[in-house]
């Protein structure tokens, strides 16, 4: 369980893709698995295994390609933080996809749990976002917004801003690049209840090759403007290789 996602969990996503997909002609409902490895897994910059390799899996089920439900999940290591126990998370997500004036927008929310918290500490926490993206030809712009109003730890409210950008060369590859921020608000220890901030910058640029229909290989360079804050926020070179059915 410290290295790679629960088999048995894997197992019930997969059963649970095919059961919703048995009923898709009837009820509008259409469903879909990925499982994968990549070298590192970072979120926003910040590698979540200690930067070691991690294994994933998620299902996703959508009602007339507009509402959606989706779980995934992934081994972590927190280590760097003072977790020691903490080995897996588990997503569990949802929202609306409309289309308004050619522009597709995405409204969810996400709660992001962790196996084996230690006593004392809350590693997990939920988020609401908002996500929107338009084509122009082979290019795509996006931008979105993720807040959540009871960060891990001692933080408080916390806010990310992503902008994005994607070019298709041909069916096959792709090139896409994004820019973020993210800023914490943490709670002082003084009587006032006055909050501290952290902030950081972060962005990646990366090539994806899709190999067929259900395999795609990504090569993704990822960085940030907190080095200084320990070896998990420096600039790494990430491999990862999905397959969705």
């Amino acid at each position: 369980m410290n290295r790679f996602p629960s088999i048995a969990l894997a197992a019930l996503l997969a059963g649970a893709a095919g059961s919703v997909c048995a009923q898709d002609a009837a009820t509008g409902w259409h469903a879909a698995f990925n499982v994968g490895a990549q070298t590192d897994y970072v979120f926003r910059g910040i590698s979540q295994t200690n930067e070691r390799p991690s294994g994933f899996a998620g299902v996703d089920a959508t009602y007339n390609n507009q509402f959606y439900l989706g779980a995934w999940t992934s081994n972590v290591d927190f280590t760097p933080s003072g977790d020691t126990s903490t080995s897996q998370e588990v997503d569990l997500y949802g929202g609306w996809r409309p289309t308004i004036a050619t522009i597709n927008f995405d409204l969810g929310y996400i709660y992001y749990g962790y196996r084996h918290q230690p006593r004392g500490l809350r590693e997990s926490y939920a988020e609401t976002y908002l996500r929107a993206s338009r084509a122009f030809g082979p290019v795509t712009l996006g931008a979105a917004v993720y807040h959540s109003p009871n960060f891990p730890g001692i933080s408080r409210r916390a806010t990310y801003g992503e902008a994005t950008i994607s070019y298709a060369f041909d069916p096959a590859w792709s090139a896409s690049a994004a820019w973020g921020r993210q800023t914490i608000a943490h709670a002082n220890a003084h009587e006032d209840g006055s909050f501290s901030r952290f902030a950081y910058h972060t962005w990646n640029l990366g090539l994806t090759w899709a190999i067929n229909d259900h395999t795609s290989l990504d090569l993704r360079y990822w960085d940030t403007s907190a080095h200084g804050s320990g070896d998990i926020y420096g600039s790494r070179v990430v491999a990862g290789l999905k397959a969705t059915f």
